[in-house]
Parts: structure tokens; C-alpha cells; sequence
């Protein structure tokens, strides 16, 4: 519990500060890593109003209203992480809780009347290979996401790989070993 804990803090941190921070007048089309003139990962500021793909668009209510059930859920999960025998379950359930959390956090900001409001979820992040790969198939990059929307992806790939290939393990390994 308590590295469940300590991880989405950080993880949720670190999608704030970066949103915080690209929402700065100075920050600009920023190359973080770039080959040649490839631009291998660009940090730029875009409000997204829906989800991915820009789906669901100015249904802020609804998004809200989904990422608080799917918070719930995944917060539920989390407390019953057992980090000393099933980490990879451990750190899936914590990264997609984390990623919907914080951009639960953005969705919120939007429907209060803060000054702060941003009118959006925050993205900045441009990767290039996906962009690539992107305008192969389908002639358009790839969309711009942020922290939370990564945490969010690698989080629930990696919960799935855990129910495709380890879930059954672990409980057949705990019937063994009681025998």
C-alpha cells in the first residue's frame, strides 16, 4: 500500500508539473531529443477539450463523470495491491490509476469556476517514431498526449499482459506450494 502510494503520487506530480509548466508563455515548440533533423520527441502546448483522438470533444461533463467511475475502480484495485508477490499487476493498476487521476484532475479544473481554468486537458507531447508510423497509415501524426495519457496506456498494456500470461500462474503457484 505504501508503495502504491509513494508511485502515484510521484506519477501524478510529475503530470502536474509538466502541465503546469508547458502552459508557461516562454515554452514554445520545445525539441527535447532530436536527431539530425528528425525531431524525435517535441514538448508543445495544445488544450484538448475530449479524449483521445480529440474523441468526445467538449463533453467534459461526461469525460468527468467516466474518469471519476474509472478512478474509483482503479483506486479500488490499487488498495489491494500486493507488491510482494505480484508486481507487475502492482505497477499496472498503479500507472493506469495515476493517468486517470490526472487527467481527472484537468476535467475537474475545467468545470469549476477557477481562474486558473483551463478549458481542457493539457497534452505536449509529440513523439516522432509515432508520428512516423502514424503518417504511414494514416496520412496524419499522431495526436499530442501528456504524462497522464502515457502512465494511463503503458498501465493498462501492462495489466493485460498480466491477465494474458501471468494471472492463472500466480494462483496455480499458490495451490502448488500449499500442497
Amino acid at each position: 500500500m505504501v508503495i502504491t502510494c509513494i508511485l502515484f503520487a510521484i506519477f501524478v506530480i510529475s503530470d502536474q508539473l509538466l502541465k503546469w509548466y508547458t502552459q508557461k508563455e516562454a515554452f514554445v515548440n520545445f525539441v527535447a531529443i532530436k536527431f539530425g533533423n528528425y525531431n524525435f520527441l517535441t514538448l508543445d502546448y495544445h488544450l484538448n477539450t475530449g479524449m483521445a483522438w480529440s474523441l468526445l470533444s467538449d463533453s467534459t461533463w461526461l469525460l468527468v463523470i467516466i474518469s471519476v467511475i474509472a478512478s474509483i475502480v482503479l483506486g479500488y484495485f490499487c488498495l489491494k495491491n500486493d507488491w510482494k508477490h505480484n508486481k507487475l499487476r502492482s505497477i499496472s493498476l498503479t500507472l493506469a490509476f495515476a493517468g486517470c487521476f490526472g487527467n481527472l484532475i484537468d476535467r475537474f479544473i475545467c468545470i469549476t469556476p477557477l481562474k486558473e481554468a483551463r478549458g481542457g486537458v493539457v497534452d505536449m507531447i509529440s513523439f516522432g517514431p509515432l508520428n512516423s508510423l502514424s503518417q504511414l497509415i494514416s496520412h496524419t501524426d499522431f495526436p499530442t498526449f501528456n504524462l497522464a495519457d502515457a502512465f494511463l496506456v503503458v498501465g493498462l498494456i501492462l495489466l493485460a499482459i498480466y491477465l494474458l500470461f501471468f494471472e492463472g500462474k500466480d494462483k496455480n503457484e499458490k495451490t502448488s506450494r500449499k500442497k
